[in-house]
């Protein structure tokens, strides 16, 4: 454990709480999992932990993810930078430092936390990056210290918030269904055997329960694995539109009216879990994320009595009906 830098970061927090200026969170660039898991709870337990009013924070989200942080303010990147500027900065952190994470302080996150401000007439604010998220917490993913550790450092609410589905949307639904969502990444691969193992799978779960698949474009580097037409099956983007400033929003307020959750193992899956839903995650070949991440919504999941299963395809049998018992 670096004590240096925690020794900084509590003189940083401190500056923060004795000022009564608005404090800007973020902006947030990179992945769901780490937003939902780590980066908002970390903002949490600093408010907590030095006594900021809420009236002082604005979140700066992407995609409408604002709305998860429990904050009177809320703002977003994309309102500012168009979605391609920002996966073009998130390949050049991956190329100059083998991680798309925002482990430093870019120009880019200056530039827009000036350019929110700015939107908001604020002429007097602080910033707080996730930088120092990243780099107080990295013994934990390095697997260098232990839950009980980081539980100190983060407040996990028992659920968190997502964002009110709109009238109009929650019209076009069944009055009940299980939320999908299918993309591809490390843990699960594009391949001919997956994709028909997710059709199969998808029908035999319509035909109890109709199935909303969550799908939409996307700023990293994941991609909606597109299964066909299916009996029982709507795509959420057939309801309704899915612009660069709400996305996230809309898909979570979805997910968490879902009866169930069943997808690829990810954040998203970790978000409904969040959200309350019960979840069923699938990974092909667990590689390219840390378990730590896979351990801590488990902890999380016994905690709050919300079922995270994790499985992989041949494992389906034996674990669908514990989720779809009660359907």
């Amino acid at each position: 454990m670096n004590t240096l830098l925690e020794t900084q970061w509590k003189l940083y927090a401190r500056y923060l709480s004795r000022s009564s200026a608005p404090i800007l969170c973020g902006s947030w660039r990179s992945e769901v999992g780490f937003e939902i898991l780590y980066w908002i709870p970390f903002l949490q337990a600093f408010r907590m932990a030095y006594g900021i009013k809420k009236d002082r924070l604005i979140a700066i989200g992407r995609g409408g993810s604002a709305a998860w942080y429990d904050m009177a303010g809320q703002a977003d990147l994309y309102e500012h930078v168009p979605v391609e500027t920002a996966r073009v900065w998130s390949v050049q952190a991956s190329q100059q430092t083998g991680s798309m994470k925002q482990n430093r302080v870019e120009p880019w996150e200056r530039h827009v936390c000036g350019l929110t401000a700015a939107s908001l007439g604020l002429t007097r604010y602080h910033t707080l990056s996730p930088s120092w998220m990243y780099a107080l917490l990295a013994p934990f993913w390095t697997g260098k210290t232990s839950q009980q550790w980081l539980n100190a450092r983060l407040a996990h609410a028992v659920t968190m918030p997502a964002p009110t589905m709109a009238p109009e949307l929650r019209a076009k639904l069944p009055a009940q269904y299980i939320a999908m969502r299918w993309y591809a990444r490390p843990t699960w691969p594009p391949s001919e055997k997956l994709l028909l193992w997710m059709r199969k799978q998808t029908e035999q779960i319509a035909q109890k329960l109709p199935v909303v698949l969550i799908d939409s474009f996307h700023a990293d580097d994941h991609a909606d694995i597109n299964l066909g037409d299916l009996p029982h099956v709507v795509r959420l983007s057939a309801l309704t539109e899915q612009t660069p400033l709400n996305n996230l929003a809309i898909q979570s307020s979805v997910i968490a009216q879902a009866k169930a959750y069943i997808g690829t193992y990810g954040g998203m899956a970790q978000g409904a879990m969040r959200w309350g839903v019960p979840t069923l995650a699938f990974y092909d070949k667990f590689g390219q994320t840390a378990p730590e991440h896979l351990a801590l919504t488990q902890h999380l999941s016994l905690r709050t009595g919300v079922p995270f299963i994790v499985a992989r395809p041949k494992d389906a049998d034996g674990v669908l009906p514990l989720i779809l018992g009660r359907a």
